[in-house]
């Protein structure tokens, strides 16, 4: 069966991009790109059609699929398009979010080929899944492109696949985030040379003034404390460090690994 490849992320921090480039790359080196983390990508409407293979990348927050996306939603449409659904996680736990994805495109019109979770460096703190994903976590992503190409050519029409089961509760788990109406903080390193904002996927910090942060659109991605090239910008507030050592007491210490599903 073959197929027009394509890839849909949403990727502050970079990690869960190159878990899809990775998967991709193994399939086809020749594929379309849609990269949805900045505002001014999530604008247009998205059409699949059945000729394509999309390979979706999310990240979790807080054990679910990104709140901010939820309307963007509504702008893609699928018609019998196969889907690789992959999520990311620092560490800790993806709870609902991989599944939550699933139900989420399948609603769209999309027909699961194939899941998996990928470990990548936690956008909280850096002491948490440091460094990844590694080389080892690439390769495995590699790999499981290998393994998608292989089913590929085992399927001569829908009805061949099989169901997909994934890991998650349904319904699934409320939970009562406390809220934290803070943002990074500036501090005198700043150069004003605009990375922040140009790679904010809420258009949260203001061009003209980068000190300047929208708390109430701010998502606590940290794109930018971690593309800040001089350390510049850094959540400070007490709260946010209890929450920072809390994950790093609780859940560094134990690597968690790739798992991969496949219809």
């Amino acid at each position: 069966m073959n197929k027009n490849l394509k890839i849909l992320y949403f990727s502050p921090t970079s990690g869960t991009k190159k878990i899809v480039k990775a998967i991709a790359e193994s399939i086809d080196s020749n594929y379309e790109e849609f990269d949805i983390t900045l505002p001014q990508n999530r604008t247009n409407n998205i059409t699949f059609s059945s000729d394509d293979l999309v390979i979706v990348g999310m990240p979790t927050y807080a054990g679910r699929f990104p709140r901010l996306l939820h309307n963007f939603l509504d702008k893609i449409t699928a018609n019998n398009t196969l889907g690789v659904f992959i999520t990311t996680y620092g560490n800790r736990d993806y709870e609902d979010a991989l599944l939550e994805q699933y139900d989420i495109f399948t609603s769209k019109g999309f027909i699961g080929l194939g899941a998996a979770t990928f470990i990548t460096e936690h956008s909280s703190t850096s002491k948490l899944a440091t460094g990844r994903p590694h080389a080892e976590d690439l390769k495995t992503a590699s790999d499981f492109g290998c393994k998608i190409i292989k089913r590929l050519k085992e399927i001569n029409s829908l009805s061949d696949l099989n169901s997909l089961t994934l890991p998650g509760s349904m319904p699934y788990v409320e939970k009562n985030i406390p809220s934290m109406p803070f943002a990074p903080e500036t501090n005198e390193k700043c150069v004003t040379c605009g990375i922040c904002a140009k790679h904010c996927p809420t258009s949260a910090i203001d061009f003209l003034d980068y000190r300047t942060i929208d708390i109430s659109k701010c998502i606590k991605c940290n794109s930018c404390v971690k593309r800040c090239p001089l350390n510049a910008k850094a959540m400070t507030s007490e709260p946010y460090k209890n929450m920072q050592n809390m994950l790093i007491a609780n859940f560094a210490h134990n690597e968690k690994v790739p798992e991969t599903f496949l219809a």
